[in-house]
């Protein structure tokens, strides 16, 4: 498992698009097309394709399929802890701060309880943190309040509604939907940031991998497994330009003195992906749609 801690970067803040209307009495669509609302409104941009994991509480959604996941977060806990003992600058943050509120953001944060466990982790570690140091933040009891963010179409409903009510007893909670490719929360804002089993994903499937008429095409696959280097190098790149747009969201979204914990996989050097267990359970996989799209092609030639 790979993590990274980042700190002391500089700053961001919290919450999802929403549109408050206020002291506006109601109009009538003829009203409101007459004084150009509705093409204003047709004319918005809308957020981009997304798929998220499968929501619900179902035999087949993330809620009861996402024990391997929990497995690796356990096993990082307690190097999240540390690195929030180590590099998290309270007397900064409070020095920085207009208010008693730490915020906190779980990017990808998906459904079910994994999320919650891990927020949970890091409040426990920095009161922890905040008592050893006999901190008096701000003057007055330390607040916290957790930006859940995930794609556009993530289940959150499901999230709030299984969200325990301790945690809700914790902390404040706020759902931002966006993708963490980019910024999704205001500049200098963010005391604390998380991500873990989500930067493998990425923004788009590189476009030459798709090209019938370029070597970088991936034929049959339906990931990277390494095994052709014009396939590596286009998928290369296009996690270099994610990976870039990701940090630089996250440094103007932290505070100074902030701290971004990031855990994900990796590979020994030298290791193809189709060498792993998981490179090979992903081309079981994509077998099986590839099988699934000739049968359909087949009924509908």
């Amino acid at each position: 498992m790979l993590s990274a801690f980042l700190g002391h970067a500089s700053a961001i803040a919290i919450a999802s698009p929403v549109v408050s209307i206020v002291g506006i009495r109601r109009q009538t669509y003829g009203e409101m097309k007459h004084v150009g609302v509705v093409e204003k409104q047709r004319e918005m941009p809308t957020f981009p394709q997304s798929f998220p994991m499968n929501g619900g509480d179902g035999p087949h959604s993330y809620i009861h399929n996402s024990s391997y996941q929990k497995v690796a977060i356990d096993g990082a806990k307690e190097k999240t802890s540390e690195a929030i003992l180590k590099n998290l600058d309270l007397d900064l943050l409070n020095r920085n701060s207009d208010a008693n509120i730490l915020r906190i953001a779980d990017f990808g944060c998906s459904i079910g309880p994994n999320t919650f466990e891990v927020v949970q982790n890091i409040i426990d570690t920095v009161k922890q943190k905040n008592l050893k140091e006999n901190n008096a933040y701000i003057g007055a009891p330390l607040e916290f309040q957790v930006c859940f963010n995930d794609q556009p179409n993530n289940d959150f409903n499901t999230l709030f509604r299984t969200q325990p009510i301790s945690s809700k007893q914790a902390y404040l909670s706020v759902g931002v939907p966006g993708s963490f490719h980019g910024r999704v929360l205001p500049k200098n804002s963010l005391h604390i940031g998380h991500i873990t089993y989500a930067l493998h994903w990425l923004s788009t499937v590189p476009q030459h991998v798709c090209d019938k008429k370029s070597p970088a095409l991936n034929k049959s696959y339906i990931q990277c497994n390494n095994l052709v280097n014009e396939v590596t190098e286009a998928y290369r790149v296009q996690f270099k330009k994610d990976m870039g747009n990701f940090l630089g969201a996250r440094a103007e979204e932290l505070v100074s003195g902030g701290l971004m914990i990031l855990s994900g996989q990796c590979l020994p050097d030298g290791v193809p992906k189709a060498l792993t267990w998981q490179g090979v359970v992903i081309d079981m996989i994509g077998d099986c749609l590839m099988d699934m799209a000739k049968q359909v092609r087949n009924l509908f030639p």
